[in-house]
């Protein structure tokens, strides 16, 4: 029991300690980051970081992971999707991404819709309609499909948005826990 209690005091104590010090660092005594003092004037700006890369836009292929995407247009198609009897209605309006996926990587890769997400002007961000892109093209299984390497599918990918919504960009990924790349529509 002592033992227990010993191993839970030491390992509070050191992730304690570890806070600290992350929290502490790039600070001197005076409680300014970067050490020394400063003056009132600021002769020197700060150098300016290199600006990043312009995400590629439609019809330019994006890598991530073993996955190549092309988005090759968007539009927007209404409120409903599919045809009778397998429909979906939009509670705004759905947007439609086509897409292209390659499979660039050695093995085989499933691909799921949930690996696209659209950005809209205003960065705010769109799960795909995994029901709507299934009936607005039963035959070519952009919704979920495995590639094999060297392959690609091509489909729509449909997000439902409120009416007016201004698409800027779609984020791609690999799986399901990444951050993923960005293709701008505009």
């Amino acid at each position: 029991m002592f033992r227990r209690i010993t191993l839970v005091t030491a390992a509070t104590a050191i992730a304690a300690g570890l806070a600290l010090t992350g929290c502490s660092a790039g600070t001197t005594a005076g409680g300014t980051a970067g050490g020394g003092a400063t003056t009132g004037s600021s002769a020197s700006a700060a150098p300016s970081a290199p600006a990043a890369p312009a995400a590629p836009g439609l019809n330019t292929p994006l890598t991530v992971g073993s996955f190549e995407y092309t988005a090759l247009g968007v539009q927007d198609i209404g409120a409903t999707a599919g045809t009778s009897p397998l429909t979906a209605t939009a509670q705004g309006t759905f947007l439609q991404v086509d897409l292209k996926i390659a499979n660039t990587g050695n093995s085989s890769a499933t691909f799921i819709v949930n690996y696209v997400k659209l950005v809209d002007a205003a960065g705010k961000t769109y799960d795909a309609d995994a029901s709507a892109t299934l009936y607005a093209s039963p035959d070519q299984n952009a919704w979920v499909a495995g590639i094999n390497p060297g392959n690609a599918i091509q489909g729509p990918i449909l997000f439902d948005v409120p009416a007016g919504t201004a698409p800027a960009s779609i984020q791609v990924s690999d799986n399901a826990f990444s951050k993923g790349k960005t293709i701008t529509l505009g």
